[in-house]
């Protein structure tokens, strides 16, 4: 099982994305997208649910085709956590997360109770479990944020595309939403993850794939995020802290003097 890309070459706007790209994202791993604003993470993450065609090559999920497959059954299989995402109707937190699991419930048919314990196990994970009845428009930006989640959670897919999971959250919510996922992803699934910070891709993450105009950088998530990665990527110094326990990428201005061990 897999979900590979097989010279893949994706542009948007003009601009490369990425060129003739041969990799593969397998069950057990925990991947971090990362790159400049603009450089096409979100578009790279719509190829692979097939939601946008790429220029050449193929997404393959388990050796077929990604596009041979029909939209449900995709979405039993994948997931797509979005930027953004706006609720443009009123229904309560249950009601909202039970979307979760329409790619499982057919037509003119309700949710059973195995869904809606998948929904409320899914709601207890991001600590919202209290909020079911409330309607979702007294939820805080952070607090919509783990909706999402806990809404793909319900769907429970094999394959986890994240984009910016952690984006509204506080530091504590961050790190909670983070361990939740690393956990999720040593088992029997697979997390591909847009991420800006990182130090809590160092933290999180095994796996690392740069996008760099174009190019792109992927491998073991240690091997691949040092100083000169991230300051040719960001574009601006970075330096780093390291204690026994922890490394931490600092980006510097050139007249700021740090002592590093790097």
């Amino acid at each position: 099982m897999a979900l590979a890309l097989e010279s893949l070459t994706v542009s948007v706007g003009g601009k490369s994305v990425c060129r003739q790209l041969s990799m593969s994202f397998k069950p057990g791993e925990f991947w971090g997208i990362m790159g400049i604003n603009g450089v096409g993470k979100s578009t790279l993450l719509q190829c692979l649910m097939g939601l946008r065609k790429a220029d050449s090559g193929k997404v393959l999920l388990d050796n077929t085709p990604l596009l041979t497959y029909k939209p449900i059954e995709r979405a039993r299989k994948m997931g797509l956590m979005l930027q953004e995402y706006e609720y443009n109707f009123p229904c309560s937190v249950m009601e909202a997360v039970l979307i979760g699991r329409h790619p499982f419930v057919h037509s003119l048919q309700w949710e059973n109770n195995k869904d809606k314990n998948l929904a409320r196990q899914a709601l207890q994970k991001v600590a919202l479990d209290s909020f079911s009845e409330r309607s979702i428009n007294t939820l805080s930006g952070g607090e919509k944020r783990r909706l999402n989640l806990a809404t793909l959670l319900t769907q429970n897919p094999e394959y986890y595309l994240l984009d910016e999971p952690v984006n509204h959250l506080d530091i504590k919510a961050q790190l909670d939403v983070l361990t939740l996922l690393q956990h999720k992803f040593k088992t029997r699934y697979c997390g591909i993850m847009v991420i800006h910070d990182p130090n809590l891709a160092w933290r999180y993450c095994d796996h690392i794939l740069l996008l760099d105009n174009g190019e792109c950088i992927s491998g073991e998530a240690k091997s691949i995020l040092n100083t000169e990665n991230l300051s040719r990527l960001y574009q601006c110094p970075v330096q780093t802290l390291k204690n026994q326990e922890h490394t931490i990428f600092i980006p510097h201005k050139n007249d700021l003097h740090l002592t590093t061990n790097d």
